[in-house]
């Protein structure tokens, strides 16, 4: 395998720069919700509080009914179960919707409202972005979660006890 160019001197790995040095961040159960036959687990994580803004938390919901209409784009079981983060960052807040589809893969949609419109969420990741360090613990947890009560469980899936799991942690 021929490594890029810039990994191939000792002095390029050198002049790497990471601009912020890793800081935990607190991610908090915030709720089930109930939206149009849905239950979405949503989570919060944020740079400066201990719990997501309640304005972001409302402007969140109020897209839902938009959101969920992604689930149309693949003809495929989606279990009417998702997982938001909400995640304020130094950008704005993040909002990270996805849900299980086919029984074991996961769609996700990333949406962000900068902090110069806080109450317009935008599409985010039709670029290729996925997800962040800090998200990615709460998707290990859905994931763990999901095979424990479901997938592991063919003939009678838990969905009750999968809900009933909420991951809280400073990661």
């Amino acid at each position: 395998m021929i490594l890029p160019s810039i990994w191939n001197t000792k002095a390029a790995i050198l002049t790497m720069k990471i601009n912020q040095q890793y800081k935990t961040r607190p991610v908090r159960f915030i709720d089930l919700y109930h939206h149009d036959g849905w239950v979405i687990k949503m989570y919060g994580i944020s740079v400066v509080n201990e719990v997501v803004s309640q304005s972001n938390i409302s402007n969140a919901r109020n897209q839902l009914t938009l959101w969920l209409e992604n689930t149309k784009l693949y003809p495929l079981d989606t279990y009417n179960i998702a997982t938001l983060i909400l995640h304020e960052g130094k950008e704005g807040c993040f909002a990270i919707i996805n849900w299980w589809i086919d029984e074991s893969m996961l769609q996700q949609f990333v949406y962000l409202a900068k902090k110069e419109s806080p109450d317009v969420f935008e599409i985010y990741s039709d670029k290729g972005i996925i997800t962040c360090v800090w998200e990615m613990a709460i998707l290990w947890f859905e994931r763990n979660a999901w095979v424990k009560h479901v997938l592991m469980n063919a003939e009678s899936p838990d969905i009750t006890a999968y809900l009933a799991e909420h991951f809280n942690a400073d990661v």
